[in-house]
């Protein structure tokens, strides 16, 4: 299908497709994604639909893909209603995606439906699984600034400063800008200063807790904040756009300049800034892992959202685990705190790993607490008690046999805190 794709022959390809069909008996996912893909690109566009139509029915996931290149054909047709209803039908059955709403707002902006637009991009804003990236500021400062929309168009602007977004819109438009800008001069040559929300500080919390580290200079007076994931977790890969949004201010220049989820990095530093420096006292003193004496006051619902998203785990029997590092001292300051909220779990240590579990029905109430704030994206797949797919880290910890470490008679042995 790819090489008659290639030399321009995508009727070979359909061929190719419906004879894997005949011979195999069943499609697979990437054959689907393949080929909606060729008959997007050559604008085939009943074939492209009825396949797609045929994908949907099938029962498979993973949609996202070829709903994308369905809308990018319908709007290089410019078939607009078929555009709008492709987006309908995509959100019927599939997860929030950012690039899909992306699509479908650039289509609102370009077809004037500024009302519209306006209401998606508050909803991208306002949903942590989709957010809001360069390319969707862009669209609706230039439907702001085309509309005279001038106010708002500013709040977007300083927005993007804020982000760090480059301003990609018309010339004419720029120019149209700069002048409103210079009317609001005193204002907008106001320097940006860097701070945390609430909201970033509970995620930054839940994710140092996860296993993201602190980097700080010799005197420890300026720190940066280190993200890893994993390249083959389905979860991280997208877990990391998700956070790469969330600090995108707080990101180097080299960081920031990515296009999609696919030109993000396995691993990204924020700016060395001394307003760090709470969090590396509190969870890296002498540059090695720590559970703050405080922790018990920090442990919310999205913190251990963010825990269990960043480094915790679902096993093949639907268990729930969390994984931390530091002293016994503070991993008890951890479990007395969920035996506060009412959640019961077993705990075991593995070499300097902590494993805190959430079994059973313990499992379904860990999850009813942090549901609220997990990704819609990653849901599925973290789920208490759902099938794993082959698509999640399996780890065997058995919580009913002896110590795996030295320390038999640690307070966080089984028998003290099980």
């Amino acid at each position: 299908m790819e090489v008659y794709a290639k030399i321009g022959e995508p009727t070979k390809s359909l061929k190719v497709y419906r004879r894997m069909q005949e011979q195999l008996g069943s499609t697979s996912v990437a054959a689907y994604h393949k080929i909606i893909k060729v008959l997007s690109k050559y604008q085939k566009l009943d074939l492209a639909d009825s396949i797609m139509s045929e994908f949907i029915n099938s029962g498979m996931k993973q949609l996202v893909p070829s709903f994308i290149d369905l809308m990018r054909m319908y709007s290089v047709a410019g078939l607009h209603e078929k555009l709008e209803s492709t987006f309908l039908r995509y959100r019927e059955v599939c997860h929030p995606n950012l690039t899909v709403f992306n699509i479908y707002l650039d289509f609102l902006v370009n077809t004037g439906n500024l009302s519209l637009a306006e209401e998606i991009f508050h909803e991208m804003r306002g949903n942590v699984a989709i957010g809001v990236d360069s390319r969707a500021c862009n669209s609706i400062l230039r439907g702001y600034m085309t509309s005279g929309e001038y106010v708002k168009a500013v709040k977007i602007y300083n927005l993007m400063r804020q982000k760090k977004y480059d301003v990609e819109i018309e010339s004419s438009l720029m120019e149209r800008l700069d002048y409103v800008l210079s009317l609001r001069e005193k204002v907008v040559e106001e320097p940006i200063r860097l701070k945390l929300t609430p909201e970033q500080r509970e995620v930054l919390t839940g994710l140092l807790l996860g296993g993201v580290q602190i980097r700080s200079d010799g005197e420890r007076r300026l720190h940066a904040i280190h993200y890893e994931f994993n390249e083959e977790s389905r979860i991280h890969s997208i877990f990391k756009r998700h956070i790469h949004d969330e600090f995108h201010e707080w990101l180097g220049s080299h960081d920031t300049m990515v296009d999609s989820t696919a030109d993000i990095p396995n691993s990204f530093t924020t700016i060395s800034h001394s307003y760090f420096t709470f969090y590396a006292d509190q969870f890296w003193p002498n540059g090695r892992p720590c559970i703050p004496k405080l922790i018990h006051r920090w442990l919310s619902p999205r913190v251990l959202a963010y825990w269990y998203m960043y480094g915790g785990y679902r096993t093949s029997s639907g268990d729930i685990l969390l994984r931390v590092k530091g002293s016994s001292e503070g991993v008890v300051s951890i479990l007395k705190a969920l035996k506060a909220k009412s959640l019961d779990y077993r705990v075991k240590k593995r070499g300097r790993v902590f494993w805190i579990g959430f079994l059973g029905d313990n499992a379904t109430f860990f999850w009813k607490v942090v549901e609220p704030f997990i990704l819609d994206e990653l849901k599925e797949l973290l789920k208490a008690g759902g099938d794993s797919n082959g698509s999640l880290e399996t780890q065997c910890i058995n919580f009913d046999s002896g110590s795996e470490t030295d320390e038999k008679n640690s307070e966080c042995s089984d028998a003290d805190t099980s």
